[in-house]
């Protein structure tokens, strides 16, 4: 059903670390990240379905959440990975707590001694309600909508003057971010992730979550008040969770706070938690 694409690092000796980017991301936002963990971790970044290089094959439902946890799955096998550590931001947040909580035995930890290594940035367990869910589906269709009447340099810029988003254009490299957007992305695919994989359209996994006894590291950016309130209810509803409230930044942890985000991948690769 895929064609995956990904970067990886060469040291395969090193505990695996696998990446999952945003929606509109794909493997190139963590290459400079990567340079910086490769001493550490034998790291995986992939180019999610209706992203960057990566191919689905024949079927639309390639694109949807279940196939495409499933297919990381696949992905993992043909690289003889038994076990990783995971991030994920935003979309592959959401798709990074799905797989632990639907294939637990492979994101234990993965060596002697050492706590879960499982760290989602800006995430969200989904929708409770079909209410909320239809709400949310309703409002995908407009963005879809836009992506096909709109120029995509106009509809990313655009995307990035959201509130959760706040103070991200004032960054040095923020052009970069805006040029890499437009460079690895089509609209007709990023289209079909948020139309199979949108917030609305994927399993709410909250109640789950609250039984889970897997260690998880939230982080939530300061200036991102909507997923601060958000990383607050589930922290609190949550006992295995640990909170990281990352200052001076947004939604895009990794982006606008790197040198804080690579503490904590470090820090839990340690079994030890940074609180900011």
């Amino acid at each position: 059903m895929y064609r995956w694409h990904f970067i990886s690092t060469d040291n395969r000796t090193l505990p695996p670390l696998l990446l999952l980017h945003g929606w509109m991301g794909s493997s190139q936002d963590y290459v400079e990240l990567i340079d910086r963990l490769k001493s550490q971790f034998y790291c995986i970044a992939i180019d999610l379905p209706g992203h960057g290089k990566t191919e689905v094959i024949d079927e639309d439902r390639g694109y949807d959440f279940v196939n495409t946890a499933s297919g990381i799955i696949e992905l993992l096998d043909s690289l003889n990975i038994d076990r990783t550590s995971i991030s994920g931001y935003s979309f592959g947040g959401r798709l990074a707590l799905y797989l632990v909580l639907e294939f637990p035995d492979r994101f234990v930890g993965v060596a002697s001694g050492n706590e879960n290594r499982i760290i989602l940035e800006s995430t969200s367990p989904g929708l409770a309600t079909a209410l909320e869910r239809q709400v949310r589906i309703d409002r995908d269709r407009q963005i879809i909508d836009r992506l096909a009447t709109t120029s995509f340099d106009n509809f990313v810029r655009d995307w990035y003057r959201q509130p959760i988003f706040i103070g991200i254009d004032s960054r040095p490299n923020f052009p970069t971010l805006i040029r890499r957007r437009i460079a690895t992305n089509r609209p007709i695919d990023l289209a079909k992730s948020l139309q199979y994989a949108g917030l609305g359209m994927q399993p709410y996994l909250g109640d789950r979550l609250k039984l889970s006894t897997r260690s998880i590291s939230l982080i939530v950016g300061a200036l991102d008040e909507k997923f601060v309130d958000l990383s607050r209810e589930l922290d609190r509803m949550c006992p295995s969770i640990t909170l990281n409230i990352i200052p001076n930044c947004s939604h895009n942890i990794h982006f606008e706070q790197p040198a804080l985000w690579l503490e904590q991948i470090k820090s839990q690769s340690l079994g030890t938690t940074t609180v900011d």
